[in-house]
């Protein structure tokens, strides 16, 4: 899913850029008003995270001119304003949401989930219903970006959604870091060997029952990871 990240203060882009690329986002950013209507007419993004003080316009103004095109895009405002005023002004510009500086990172990232998942139920609703089992009490829904295990939710990201399709359509094949590369990052540069290899730790904390000994997806002797 592509998310735009409009943002003046460049350390704070490059962290919401690196943290929505973990998640499996595909990202583009801007730092003005003016750039981010070109990236947004380029890219056309499901998401846009707008900050309201741009250097060279207002991220109201930057609202009102997609909303008058767009009516589906989600806009989530990000800004340090918290006052009452501004917050209905950033609806009325057309924002879908208000989020204030500062803000806890886990926190975003949970919002963002859940406004994919509302992406998804509007864009594709027989994605909602897709269930992948992976085996005894464990059911992957991954237009839900969530995972049950014996009636247990768990939070799913879109990195993890992608690893865990690309298995369960390759089931007792061997997948090279390569092949997973391919499969599971749209966004660039290229991961490096060890980022694949973290994600999937990451993974077998959320969906196998003894990390340290994976029964789902395990490590091939020869090299790569399999399911099955």
């Amino acid at each position: 899913m592509k998310v735009l990240v409009v943002e003046n203060n460049a350390e704070l882009l490059k962290l919401l850029t690196h943290l929505l690329e973990k998640e499996g986002f595909s990202t583009s950013s801007a730092t003005s008003g003016n750039e981010a209507m070109t990236l947004y007419m380029q890219r056309k993004p499901e998401i846009i995270c707008l900050d309201v003080m741009l250097d060279d316009s207002s991220g109201f103004d930057v609202c009102r001119k997609v909303r008058k095109t767009d009516k589906n895009v989600q806009i989530i405002m990000i800004t340090s304003k918290s006052r009452q005023v501004d917050i209905n002004a950033g609806m009325e510009a057309g924002a879908d949401d208000y989020i204030v500086k500062p803000f806890d990172l886990a926190a975003i990232t949970a919002h963002m989930r859940a406004v994919a998942r509302l992406v998804i139920a509007r864009d594709q609703p027989a994605a909602v219903d897709e269930v992948l089992h992976f085996g005894p009490g464990l059911a992957i829904f991954p237009g839900r970006l969530c995972a049950e295990r014996d009636g247990e939710a768990i939070d799913l990201s879109f990195r993890d959604v992608a690893f865990l399709k690309t298995f369960y359509a390759n089931k007792g094949k061997t997948l090279s870091t390569a092949v997973l590369k391919e499969h599971c990052w749209t966004a660039s540069p290229e991961p490096e060997v060890a980022t694949v290899d973290w994600h999937i730790k990451q993974l077998r904390r959320k969906v196998e029952i003894d990390p340290a000994n994976p029964a789902l997806i395990k490590t091939d002797q020869g090299g790569g990871y399999r399911f099955g």
